[in-house]
């Protein structure tokens, strides 16, 4: 019988880690939202876009990265330039919007290369029968990160400064770095397919493989309507309901809080269907709830809507993270991870700058029930469009004979070269 102490012990450090540095990230993200709320929605704005930008461009290297170099040694670079841009911007971005505009640049970059590292690296850690609850088990602890992060950071905030809550993430990126450390697993991509070589197999993939193209495209669009939301949220919160920094970021931790409950139902799904299934009802459910949360100008009812999108929301990142997975043989799912990631964070580029625009053109109430309408009516077309794809679902795409599918790679094992010739809240 085979023993999985070691993809348990694994399993839970990266785990853990993930918890400790969603709770900093949202500390960071709140700060940030706070210090920038009085310079308004276009710096606010151009504060996401700066940690999107890097992800949407950098998606192509970063994706050969993750198929080239052993991922554990990735994952710890790409934590350090994350942690050092935190303290860039905790000790000299905030006296300048522009310097902190920077920071959030250099802190995105990093991002590039740990999303898809860790969602190729995980089936590594379980192996590939388990990889979808752990998809599962991850979207639900950093969630609960999230939480944790968003009903401390507006006290914290007011308690404090922000400069000190951004600071507190920098010493998170340190815990999660030393988590990785302790990792026994590894991730050693092959270098021996020519054919696999270009930067742009990630996409090309994708083209091949009708359901994935209707999955990655529909949340693309939904990702672009949802986050408009990003943008109207602290105004509506802030402004319309004339609430303060606390209850922004208790209000707030109702989404991370639902997203845990949708993260382990979604893990739990089984069959490309089901996880195509999920994905379209989820826009729809997030677009409902986002609607229902703006025609109501009360607490409770963001609560309400805030609570069925966060659900949806990580049902969505669950079941596209599977759906990947199972469908993309492993010598190339860095690449795709990273495309797909680049896709979402365009949609979220085009999002940000829609937002800006709507709230300062009708409000940020108005700008809510725009999103949750054109979110929802993303979802039906998701579903009709994938009605025909899913005729050819649950037949798995087969890895490459040679590709190491086992799990963890065992202490000392020899690495092959790699230097030789593949995701808002939402």
């Amino acid at each position: 019988m085979e023993d999985r102490s070691p993809a348990r012990r694994d399993l839970t450090l990266l785990l853990a880690g993930a918890a400790v540095s969603t709770v900093g990230a949202s500390l960071t993200l709140l700060a940030v939202m706070v210090h920038l709320a009085d310079a308004g929605a276009v710096w606010i704005a151009a504060a996401m876009a700066a940690e999107l930008v890097p992800v949407v461009l950098l998606a192509p290297l970063a994706g050969r990265l993750v198929d080239r170099v052993p991922n554990r040694r990735l994952l710890l670079a790409s934590l350090v330039v994350q942690g050092a841009a935190v303290l860039a911007a905790a000790l000299v971005g905030l006296d300048r919007p522009v310097l902190l505009v920077a920071a959030l640049t250099l802190l995105g970059a990093g991002s590039a290369v740990t999303n898809p590292v860790v969602a190729a690296l995980l089936p590594h850690v379980t192996g590939e029968a388990g990889a979808t609850r752990a998809y599962g088990w991850y979207s639900a602890i950093t969630q609960a990160g999230f939480l944790v992060g968003f009903a401390v950071s507006g006290v914290l905030v007011e308690a404090t400064s922000v400069r000190t809550a951004i600071l507190v993430d920098a010493v998170t990126y340190a815990l999660m770095a030393a988590a990785v450390l302790a990792l026994r697993t590894e991730r050693r991509p092959s270098a021996h397919d020519d054919a696999h070589a270009s930067v742009w197999v990630g996409f090309t993939r994708l083209g091949h493989d009708r359901l994935l193209l209707v999955g990655v495209v529909g949340l693309a669009l939904a990702v672009l309507a949802t986050v408009i939301v990003n943008v109207a949220e602290v105004f509506f919160v802030l402004g319309d309901l004339a609430a303060g920094p606390a209850a922004y970021g208790l209000v707030t931790a109702l989404w991370p809080a639902a997203g845990i409950a949708g993260g382990w139902y979604a893990g739990r799904l089984v069959g490309d269907r089901a996880l195509f299934r999920a994905l379209a009802l989820a826009s729809v459910v997030m677009g409902v709830a986002l609607a229902a949360a703006g025609a109501v100008v009360s607490l409770v009812a963001v609560g309400v809507g805030w609570v069925l999108g966060g659900a949806a929301g990580a049902v969505q990142r669950v079941a596209i993270n599977a759906l990947i997975r199972a469908r993309t043989p492993d010598d190339v799912r860095g690449r795709v991870f990273s495309a797909v990631s680049g896709v979402f964070q365009a949609g979220n580029l085009v999002g940000l700058a829609v937002g800006a625009a709507v709230v300062g053109l009708v409000g940020a109430r108005s700008s809510l029930l725009l999103s949750g309408a054109l979110t929802a009516l993303v979802g039906v077309g998701t579903w009709v469009a994938g009605h025909g794809a899913l005729r050819g679902a649950d037949r798995p795409v087969p890895a490459p004979a040679d590709a190491d599918l086992s799990g963890a790679t065992a202490p000392g094992a020899t690495a092959p070269d790699a230097t030789a010739p593949e995701a808002h809240r939402t």
